[in-house]
Formats: C-alpha cells, sequence, structure tokens
C-alpha cells in the first residue's frame, strides 16, 4: 500500500456533477492523498498546449482515476471519435491505472434494461449489411433515434457499453443520497490499491543501427542487378525468414491516447506456392506448417493463397484470421509465388474483433517486419522462372 496517491477526477456533466468533484477533491486533499481536477489544480497553463493533450498528460501522471457519469457527455472530437472524457478513460485503461467508475442510479438501470440490447442489436445488424463494425458516429445517430430517454445524450450510451465490454464493474452513483464519501476512501486506501503503471522504455544502440542502414541502402541497390537462379536448400531458407518475423502489439491510435487492442506471437510457421500452368503448387513449407495441400486451384476460394494470387497485383499483401487455430496469414503476392507467414495470436481474438481491426493487424504485422518483408520480396521475387 502507498501512503500518497494521485487521482485524476474526471467526469461528465461537469455542472450538474461540479459539487460532488468538488467535495471528493477536498476530501482526498484531508486525506493526505493528490486530487488532480482539470478546475482546480491543473498547473500552469501553456497556451500552445491542446487543453486535451495536457488533461491525457495528467491521467498518465496519476495512480487512480475516478470517473462519473451522469447525462451529458461533452464535446465529440471528429477525429478520434471520442470525447475527452471517453479518451481519458481509455489512456487510464490502457495504462493499467486502478479505476473507479460512478454512474448515475437512472442512467446505469436503463442502459441495462434497454440501451445494451439496442447497441448489440444495431452492431449485429450492421456487421451483417457491412461486414464492418459501426463508428462512434454512426452509433450515436442509431442511439438518437431509438426510444432511450431522451435528456441522456446517446453518446453515454456507447460510453457505457465501452466500459461494460472491458469488463469493469462500476457503482451506482445515487445524487439524492450521497455516501459517506470519506469512509469509502478512508477503506478502500486502507485495503490498499495494486497500482500497474505501465512502463514505457526505448533502447536503441544509433552507432550499430547507422551501420545497419548504410547497409540496407546498399543491400538494395545491388539485389535488382542479381540473376538469382535457385537456393541450396529453400526450406532453410524459409526457416530463416520464419525466425525473423516477430511478435507485436496491435494499437489503435485517437490521436490524443492510444489503445492496445490485442497481440499476436512469433511467426511460426511459412509456406510458398509457385504459379504453374492453372494452378499454385506448393514448393516449400516451415515451422508448424505440416499440413497445407500440394496445390491449389485459381478458383478455389477457400484457400488463402488462390485468393491472394488472383485478387492482388505483384508487391501487394493481405491479411487473413482463421479463428479455429487463432491464427493471422499474412500472404505475399509475388510476381509468380504467394509466401504465407502464420502469427498465432491471443485466445482473445474472434473473428468480430479481426474485422473491426483488420487494417490496423496488418500494418503493425508489416511495419514491425517491414526489413524482413522487403528482403522475402528482393529474394524470392526475384527468382527467375
Amino acid at each position: 500500500m502507498f501512503t500518497k496517491a494521485k487521482f485524476f477526477i474526471s467526469s461528465v456533466a461537469q455542472d450538474k456533477l461540479q459539487p460532488l468533484r468538488n467535495t471528493i477533491f477536498d476530501l482526498l486533499n484531508e486525506l493526505g492523498h493528490q486530487p488532480m481536477m482539470f478546475e482546480r489544480n491543473f498547473g500552469a497553463w501553456d497556451s500552445s498546449v491542446d487543453p486535451a493533450q495536457k488533461c491525457i498528460n495528467t491521467v498518465r501522471e496519476s495512480d487512480i482515476f475516478l470517473l462519473f457519469i451522469s447525462e451529458k457527455s461533452g464535446t465529440f472530437y471528429e477525429a478520434p471519435q471520442r470525447t475527452i472524457t471517453h479518451m481519458e478513460f481509455i489512456e487510464a485503461f490502457n495504462k493499467r491505472k486502478t479505476i473507479l467508475v460512478f454512474v448515475e442510479k437512472s442512467i446505469k438501470d436503463e442502459y441495462f434494461a434497454k440501451a445494451k440490447r439496442l447497441i448489440n442489436e444495431y452492431i449485429e445488424n450492421h456487421k451483417e449489411e457491412t461486414q464492418s463494425f459501426p463508428s462512434a458516429a454512426e452509433m450515436i445517430i442509431a442511439l438518437e433515434a431509438s426510444e432511450l430517454t431522451s435528456n441522456v445524450d446517446p453518446y453515454i450510451w456507447f460510453f457505457i457499453d465501452d466500459i461494460v465490454k472491458r469488463g469493469l464493474y462500476f457503482e451506482t452513483l445515487n445524487l439524492a443520497v450521497a455516501p459517506n464519501w470519506k469512509e469509502y476512501f478512508s477503506d478502500l486506501l486502507r485495503r490498499g490499491v495494486t497500482l500497474l503503471p505501465a512502463k514505457e522504455t526505448l533502447e536503441a544502440n544509433e552507432e550499430q543501427l547507422d551501420r545497419y542502414d548504410k547497409f540496407h541502402d546498399i543491400f538494395t541497390a545491388v539485389i535488382p542487378h542479381v540473376k538469382i537462379s535457385g537456393f541450396h536448400d529453400l526450406k532453410i531458407l524459409l526457416e530463416i525468414f520464419q525466425k525473423g518475423l516477430t511478435a507485436g502489439t496491435v494499437i489503435h491510435d485517437y490521436g490524443y491516447t492510444q489503445e492496445t487492442i490485442g497481440t499476436f506471437s512469433d511467426c511460426n510457421a511459412v509456406t510458398l506456392y509457385e504459379f504453374q500452368n492453372d494452378r499454385l503448387v506448393l514448393k516449400e513449407r516451415s515451422g508448424s506448417a505440416t499440413g497445407g495441400e500440394p496445390f491449389y486451384r485459381l478458383d478455389n476460394r477457400d484457400s488463402y493463397v488462390a485468393l491472394t494470387y488472383k485478387n492482388l497485383s505483384e508487391n501487394e499483401n493481405q491479411i487473413f484470421f482463421k479463428e479455429a487455430n487463432r491464427t493471422f496469414y499474412l500472404c505475399l503476392r509475388l510476381p509468380l509465388q504467394v509466401m504465407t507467414f502464420h502469427f498465432p495470436c491471443g485466445s482473445d481474438w474472434d473473428t468480430d474483433k479481426f474485422i473491426a481491426f483488420k487494417e490496423y493487424v496488418q500494418s503493425v504485422i508489416i511495419d514491425k517486419n517491414a526489413m524482413v518483408i522487403d528482403l522475402v520480396r528482393k529474394l524470392i521475387g526475384g527468382l527467375q522462372p
């Protein structure tokens, strides 16, 4: 247990909740802790700093995030499709802060009685029609047209739904019957709050990086002038590529803050198919890719290899996901070949989540392994028929 904690106090409907926020601010001061609240003590204000970014930065400095929700949502930012309070919450969640959420009783009751079902139905219908998830703006328009209580901003239902889907419990806030906040926080801190601060470290050897960059520039210039007729052992070559493709984390960037969506593991298999006559023939495989058909016809709509070769141009790529074995498949379209890299992912990934963040997954895998993928394109793509 720590003796002094820094609390970030956030809320929607600030006018309505301001007396409560002031009460908690003063109480935490009295208990010997450090409350942080926009209106009271965010420090000297630099006019060059975006107010939203200032709030996000302060969340990062805090230990405990207090969130109070009533009927008003605040300003909606078009680019990240979130309000600043929501982005503050996402930052606290992503940085593993201790989060305490309080929702006004009538709103909490209506969410579980009506809004939750309406949101799920709308999402499912949107997915069926568009093969994609609705944006926050689309969700708000749909909720605005629903039979939910009109004095509650539609965004509030979207916000609460996000909190629930992250698996967070929230307590009922009854403004008519104020709880004993002093007793509540005293007991909370007496029992101790486990903090899991996220450490961000960046270690780089600049001299080694410069040497590598120079080597890469020379290699890239030389390869197009070399005629590649084959390899001594193609399987060993694929194994080398496989070991060079590493794990990564999928991030959703909201502009002011970022959220961790999920992870994937190191590449555990590689296959190489080559176009011959009217089919793609397996040339070699490595790692756990022990299965796989000896060939695929181009009209095989169930084959990631055939779909990639038929639908993409040279030097393009496509990402696929198979829920049965929780694996991402990155397929590279080469002049006469398709090379596929297998990346196992966590059990929290499913088809819906992949559809929602497909572009993010592909981008992270390619960015994380750009050098190796570039080498694959130059060597395998340079094979002469």
